[in-house]
């Protein structure tokens, strides 16, 4: 980074690398936070909370002036804010923060951002617009700053010749402010310095940089692109400000910030996601000819031990610390660069190997020891037995890899689909019973894109009651993704009120139609087993014919003529 600037940026993700000479791994999981040591993979510190569930997390480094010690700072759900001393693992303070404002889901805190230059955090929740400047050792709000009408998800701050801060939000353009001196009110800024116009999606990562009065802003909204602004000087109060360069990537980049850099307007950006990390080398003049940057180098999931959750770059060299596997359980590598462009990245291993020799002794130690049975031979296995263990697996026909359905999207198709408004196209692709590519496509989509396939969802539910449950996931992913969204938006809730009531009416009357069912059910099986028990049942013939039976009717017949007869004469 470059010395005169100290940048800050808020972490949504839960886990981030403290400073280079700190040497830590924070973690957020929860009612929990820990700090990981690179070296030897093993927790420093650790702290659970069973009355305060974290929702957003920050390092704050040492002054010598305020405070000694680094300091983790943990914002709850509950709108508190939490600063911890890393050293002795003391709370310092507490500030009430938002949790004074609002109740409820409202007053959690989704980001938090350190300036060294004021001893000050800035805090954001999703309900409310305010931005909170609280103080680090008192706990106390210093001031606030109303960034828009809606919530703020992310934070950035740089401090150089000036204060800055970008806000971003779900639906409002990023935000740029030039924060007054320290101990002046925020309250007086009523407008913004810069308003930039976000990416498709909710933002996921911004980070912001200051030189010579020159402002520049990466924002990651967890695609394969991310938006690189140029802000100078005369750019301030000029409308909404696009995009100069868009940074590209094969992978999704949930996070993005600056990395060293270079002399003049040589910028190195560093991003990474779930299956992916990346460095990109590029120019920041406004005039550059190519809008689109490729990364210089990128390493890819398969060669890691599981998937990435964090990196971290480094000032002294152009080496990458990339911590990956299971939060509870990191392990760090060392991914050099490329030496030439046919190359590829050199990848070494810092978990010592003491350590994972002692993780594997620790599962055998756990397991459960199992009796062997007397049946059981105690004869070597023949050759045979030995190559067919031995043999690798091969994957079963119809199975797939652990990466594939990540990479697949129904975004493009449903995206035409929805403009051109074509009903039977738009069936074909929304019966699918993919839930990984369902996540995939809906997270991809904006937030206006996600509503009205919402709604085109919620109206097939109606009308086609067979494929409710195909239906039923979609709209879960879209309000999973853009749940958000959906809320800041009043109007749109409203238009969703017929499928609301709806839904509710089915779910109250679901228990006496699951009852009518049955009764419906047993009424079939009874009468179809009255009428299998008819069918077989040998009927009796109403009339037995016997030969020879009409010379006895004949005689009768006679006799019964001649006592007519004698009667008559008689």
């Amino acid at each position: 980074l470059n010395p005169v600037c100290h940048l800050v940026m808020s972490v949504p993700r839960g886990w981030f690398f403290a400073p280079e000479e700190v040497g830590l791994l924070v973690v957020r999981t929860g009612r929990r936070w820990k700090l990981w040591r690179e070296r030897d993979a093993s927790v420093e510190l650790s702290h659970t909370d069973d009355e305060e569930t974290y929702s957003a997390i920050c390092w704050a480094a040492a002054d010598s002036h305020a405070f000694k010690g680094h300091c983790v700072v943990v914002g709850c759900t509950s709108g508190r804010v939490q600063v911890w001393d890393c050293s002795s693992g003391e709370n310092m303070s507490t500030a009430q923060a938002f949790h004074s404002l609002a109740r409820g889901v409202d007053c959690s805190v989704s980001a938090l951002v350190f300036l060294k230059s004021r001893t000050s955090i800035f805090a954001a929740c999703n309900g409310l617009p305010e931005i909170l400047e609280i103080g680090l050792t008192d706990g106390l709000t210093r001031s606030s700053l109303r960034s828009g009408k809606s919530g703020v998800t992310t934070l950035a701050a740089a401090s150089a010749s000036a204060d800055w801060l970008v806000s971003a939000g779900v639906t409002s353009p990023l935000k740029v402010w030039c924060l007054p001196a320290a101990g002046a009110d925020l309250g007086n800024l009523k407008k913004a310095n810069q308003r930039l116009k976000g990416p498709g999606s909710t933002p996921t990562s911004l980070d912001l940089h200051s030189s010579g009065g020159t402002i520049y802003v990466l924002c990651a909204d967890g695609t394969t692109q991310v938006e690189f602004y140029h802000v100078g000087p005369d750019d301030s109060g000029q409308g909404t400000q696009a995009s100069t360069r868009v940074l590209s990537c094969h992978e999704r980049i949930h996070r993005v910030w600056f990395g060293k850099q270079s002399a003049g307007d040589d910028f190195v950006a560093l991003g990474y996601g779930d299956s992916v990390v990346a460095c990109w080398n590029f120019v920041a003049s406004a005039n550059a000819t190519m809008r689109t940057v490729t990364p210089t180098f990128a390493v890819s999931r398969p060669e890691f031990d599981g998937p990435v959750i964090c990196m971290r770059g480094s000032l002294k060299s152009s080496d990458l610390v990339v911590a990956c596997g299971a939060p509870a359980q990191p392990r760090f590598y060392r991914v050099s660069p490329p030496k030439s462009k046919k190359a590829s990245a050199l990848i070494e291993s810092l978990t010592p190997a003491v350590s994972l020799e002692s993780d594997k002794v620790e599962k055998k130690r756990t397991a459960a020891p199992t009796a062997v049975p007397e049946t059981v031979s105690r004869k070597r296995p023949k050759s045979n037995d030995v190559k067919e263990s031995t043999r690798p697996k091969q994957p079963l026909p119809a199975s797939r890899s652990e990466l594939e359905g990540s990479q697949l999207s129904l975004a493009p198709m449903l995206r035409q689909h929805l403009r051109s408004k074509d009903s039977s196209a738009l069936d074909k692709s929304l019966v699918l019973k993919d839930r990984a590519v369902m996540d995939t496509s809906a997270a991809e989509l904006s937030g206006v894109e996600a509503f009205d396939l919402l709604h085109e969802c919620a109206k097939r539910v109606m009308e086609s009651p067979a494929q409710t449950a195909v239906y039923c996931a979609w709209i879960q992913r879209i309000v999973l993704h853009h749940g958000t969204f959906l809320r800041s938006h009043p109007t749109l809730a409203d238009s969703l009120r017929q499928f609301y009531e709806s839904a509710q009416y089915r779910c109250t009357t679901y228990r006496h139609m699951r009852r009518m069912h049955g009764r419906i059910r047993h009424l079939l099986v009874s009468g179809k087993k009255i009428m299998d028990s008819e069918s077989t049942e040998i009927t009796k013939p109403l009339l037995e014919y016997v030969e020879g039976d009409e010379d006895f009717d004949d005689a009768d017949d006679e006799e019964e003529k001649e006592n007519d007869d004698e009667d008559d004469d008689g």
